[in-house]
């Protein structure tokens, strides 16, 4: 069995597990394709931090 880190997942990978937990826009009003891969990134860390770890899990 293999597991993917963060680090190893692409930018459409990331806005796919966005959109199946119903994030559809950047904080900032953006759509998600218009953020960077590391914005992308900081957003899933920063649900975490929060105490959102399981919606990405």
């Amino acid at each position: 069995m293999s597991f993917k880190t963060l680090s190893h997942i692409d930018k459409e990978q990331i806005i796919d597990t966005l959109l199946e937990n119903q994030f559809f826009k950047m904080p900032d009003g953006r759509q998600l394709y218009e953020a960077t891969e590391e914005e992308l990134r900081l957003l899933i860390c920063s649900e975490i931090e929060q105490g959102n770890h399981n919606t990405f899990l």
